[in-house]
């Protein structure tokens, strides 16, 4: 039995952009594509996330990074543990490099998209694991 259950952010045209994400070939190859979702799979059965897999930013306070490395790349999915119990909201795909968010701007949507799914728990949808 999961200790989780993952769902994606959707925007305010229907849009799912962590799914987008995933499927650009662009900027998720297939074997990145499939180590992410393996990881999500593995977390949503732990009761305890630490790194290296997760971590919370501390200058966004309720922000969760998902950390996946891939070959040179660094995945990252920025979420929050909620709206309710034993959930977590994925809310921004970037990567890391050099110590710094692509796009720079990532942990700030994140804190705008939380605040908005806890307002409006219809702007999240089940993660897909394809």
């Amino acid at each position: 039995m999961n200790q989780w259950s993952f769902y994606d952010y959707i925007d305010e045209r229907g849009t799912n952009p962590i799914e987008e994400w995933l499927m650009d070939k662009r900027a998720v190859s297939t074997k990145a594509r499939a180590r992410i979702q393996r990881i999500l799979l593995q977390l949503a059965g732990t009761a305890l996330w630490t790194r290296p897999l997760a971590s919370n930013l501390d200058d966004y306070v309720g922000i969760v990074e998902i950390r996946i490395r891939w070959m040179n790349t660094q995945y990252r999915l920025l979420g929050f543990r909620g709206p309710d119990e034993r959930q977590f909201s994925l809310l921004v795909p970037a990567i890391e490099k050099d110590n710094e968010f692509v796009p720079v701007s990532a942990p700030a949507v994140a804190i705008t998209r939380m605040k908005i799914v806890t307002g409006d728990r219809r702007r999240i949808i089940e993660h897909r694991y394809s």
